[in-house]
């Protein structure tokens, strides 16, 4: 049971750590004239972060972490930072969605201080990520046993990823646009961490 829920959990982490590196391709040519940017993919990809990992994926991990800091151990803060930053994150994400509307609007807006804002964005989710892989999801593991893996089996109905769950077809443009970058690079995402800043 353990193995089931943190397996499906980590699976999505990956899946999203690639979704991410293509969001910062993405990005990354936004204002260059030399670059043909793709503003309604940009939205498109901000509305499945909060479609998804937001509305699904991170109410699963509160019920986790909820359950987690019940038990005897010294990283408490840790966990409630990480469930704070949950509502953060998608803090962020409207607002990034927002501004980039704003383009579409034809609204004035400065583009190095927007990039500068999805810099910020993508460092703080791969930031969420590395520390929920690092350090949250191992204390899970560590204190968790089958009476509580049992009980979780019974609160959590997991909902299939619109995006990577292949009997779905809700964001192929998106996945297309993943798997068109990913064979661009020819690079495989195995680890969650940004190294690169947008410019």
């Amino acid at each position: 049971m353990a193995a089931d829920i943190l397996e499906r959990l980590h699976a999505e982490h990956q899946n999203f750590a690639r979704f991410l590196y293509c969001f910062r391709h993405q990005i990354s040519g936004f204002g260059d004239p030399d670059e043909e940017t793709n503003i309604s993919l940009i939205l498109d990809m901000l509305d499945y972060i909060n479609a998804y990992p937001e509305r699904l994926h991170h109410p699963v991990e509160d019920i986790i972490f909820a359950r987690l800091l019940t038990k005897d151990f010294d990283q408490k803060a840790v966990v409630e930072s990480v469930m704070e930053d949950h509502q953060k994150l998608e803090t962020l994400t409207d607002k990034l969605r927002a501004d980039f509307g704003s383009v579409v609007m034809d609204v004035a807006i400065h583009v190095e201080e927007l990039k500068a804002e999805a810099q910020d964005y993508l460092d703080a989710q791969f930031a969420h990520l590395d520390i929920e892989e690092g350090e949250i999801y191992p204390l899970v593991e560590e204190h968790f046993d089958d009476s509580d893996w049992a009980e979780l089996e019974e609160q959590l109905r997991g909902e299939e990823d619109p995006l990577f769950d292949q009997t779905r077809n809700q964001y192929d443009h998106l996945l297309s646009a993943i798997t068109s970058f990913e064979t661009g690079l020819d690079r495989k995402y195995t680890r969650i961490t940004v190294d690169e800043d947008l410019d």
